[in-house]
């Protein structure tokens, strides 16, 4: 099971750990499993973490592996897919490094939709059945047969 330190600290963007596995990925790309992390997978609505995985002490100029999938396996360890992991070695102490800017913009979407959809339950009863959140845009699907513009409007003054 890998430990999860996005608990207790979603601003952790820094991180050294270890490999505990290597992996192949079903589509192809390398895997790892560490010991305890900071990116956060898919889950909940939100979408995983992106960024990097070096050797921790590497020599300078050495390569770093970037993170692009981070999943739950059903034995609670955590999945990072990598673009490459030939540097990486079981055991190898690693330092993580979260890509900031997209986890905060996803933070504040997946709050914001919190609120956005407390609000439509507040004033019109309906709640949100679906939630989706991208690189460009974020969405919500509303259970209700209507939504005129002037409830949009008053459930986003409500919500700021």
């Amino acid at each position: 099971m890998t430990a999860r330190l996005y608990y207790d600290d979603s601003f952790l963007y820094e991180f050294d750990a270890q490999v505990s596995e290597i992996v192949s990925h079903p589509e192809g790309h390398p895997a790892v499993i560490l010991v305890r992390t900071a990116f956060y997978p898919a889950s909940g609505g939100q979408v995983f973490d992106k960024g990097w995985i070096s050797q921790v002490d590497a020599s300078p100029g050495s390569v770093q592996c970037a993170v692009i999938d981070v999943a739950d396996r059903d034995d609670g360890a955590i999945l990072h897919t990598l673009s490459d992991a030939a540097s990486l070695a079981r055991g190898m102490r690693v330092h993580g490094r979260i890509d900031a800017p997209r986890r905060l913009d996803h933070m504040q979407q997946h709050s914001g939709q919190h609120i956005l959809s407390a609000a439509f339950i507040r004033l019109f009863d309906a709640p949100t059945v679906s939630f989706h959140m991208g690189d460009e845009s974020c969405t919500i699907d509303l259970d209700t047969r209507t939504l005129s513009a002037e409830q949009v409007t008053a459930a986003e003054r409500l919500a700021n």
